[in-house]
């Protein structure tokens, strides 16, 4: 009976001690897991204090050091400064890419530090945590401003600075987003860097485009717009994105969406219900945007019978810029010239430039007309 017991006794100890081990071992990982959640973030903010205090290499570049250079760009800056980087050639260049490529870093660094110190400093005594540098979230900001601007400038004399603006197109500054776009639509014209790219790296970028379509700052979805007016080839993924932009909230987005539709697949835009939207544009009070809409109405000739109207109403507009451009528009519809020819007549007897673009308007209404005999109304 006593062997009995001993043996109930050293089984009963067993088990209490594989229990009490088993207890004891979540707990131990939590602690080390809470241990490891600590020391991260501290890694993290002396790395990145590390990084903020040590001086960054600052080679000469034409006898001056390259900070000096950059602190001197000037954003939106003159055409001087513009031509004086364009003589630099590819070293200018490299070092403008340089610079934007140590801005990038720097700023994901402060973003990186100040995360960790708010999640630090609580925990560190006063007199440790007062020491610590405070640092702001991005004071690179308009460094990065400036050097994307002059980059996109340059044009296509910056075309080894692609891959850094590619990069730029995900900064998370709308501002920096916005123009790192334009330094794929510098001029707007056949010209365009995103024009002239093989067709194979144009490709990879349309998802990048898409994607700031859709972006919360109003001035990021205008340049995407304008992007996506060089994607003919790619127009079923387009149509859908632009038809969508014309509902935006912003008028100015929904005037470039209708302008790009065009570009990429007139045959869709009465489908898309672009000439409505242009006409609602047409009617804005401000006049540099609503000549625009005039502009776009005469240039995509469609259903006549809700444009002719509203570029008709358009010509006693008191902005000479949206009247002037109505009538060159309505020259477009020569299919309505009755119509049109009373009321240009009518507009060209305003006491303004008006006048004379409603007059060469008619002469060039009156020069079809022979072209529209016989033809049944």
């Amino acid at each position: 009976m006593k062997e009995r017991n001993e043996r109930i006794c050293d089984l009963r100890f067993t088990i209490d001690a594989t229990i009490e081990y088993r207890a004891a071992f979540p707990r131990r990982r939590m602690k080390t897991r809470r241990r490891v959640l600590w020391v991260a973030p501290l890694v993290v903010l002396l790395a990145g204090l590390a990084w903020l205090l040590l001086p960054p290499p600052d080679p000469l570049f034409h006898g001056i050091p390259e900070s000096d250079w950059i602190k001197n760009i000037v954003y939106n800056g003159s055409e001087e400064q513009t031509k004086q980087w364009r003589d630099f050639g590819p070293e200018g260049v490299r070092v403008l890419t340089r610079a934007l490529d140590r801005a990038d870093r720097r700023s994901r660094w402060e973003r990186a530090y100040v995360r960790a110190y708010q999640r630090i400093a609580p925990r560190l005594p006063g007199f440790l945590a007062g020491r610590l540098p405070a640092v702001t979230s991005d004071s690179t900001y308009s460094t990065r401003m400036c050097l994307v601007d002059l980059l996109s400038r340059l044009g296509n004399e910056a075309k080894s600075a692609t891959p850094a603006m590619i990069h730029a197109l995900n900064d998370r500054m709308g501002g920096v987003r916005m123009i790192a776009i334009s330094f794929f639509t510098w001029g707007e014209d056949e010209n365009a860097r995103l024009n002239l790219m093989p067709e194979k790296e144009k490709k990879k970028l349309l998802p990048e485009f898409v994607r700031l379509a859709r972006d919360l700052e109003s001035g990021v979805r205008n340049n995407a717009a304008i992007a996506l007016r060089y994607y003919p080839e790619q127009h079923e993924v387009v149509v859908p994105v632009l038809t969508n932009a014309l509902h935006d909230t912003y008028q100015p987005a929904r005037l470039l969406a209708a302008v790009a539709l065009n570009r990429v697949a007139p045959d869709r835009v009465v489908e898309a219900g672009v000439v409505p939207v242009a006409i609602e544009i047409l009617r804005n009070p401000d006049g540099q945007i609503a000549y625009q809409a005039a502009q776009l109405l005469g240039e995509m000739k469609a259903e006549p019978a809700l444009a002719v109207p509203a570029l008709i109403e358009a010509l006693e507009n008191t902005n000479t810029l949206v009247a002037a451009t109505a009538a060159q528009a309505l020259v477009k519809f020569k299919e309505s010239a009755d119509t049109i020819i009373s009321a240009l007549e009518k507009a060209a007897q305003r006491k303004n430039s008006v006048s004379g673009y409603a007059k060469g308007a008619l002469k060039q209404l009156e020069s079809k007309a022979p072209e529209n005999q016989g033809v049944k109304k």
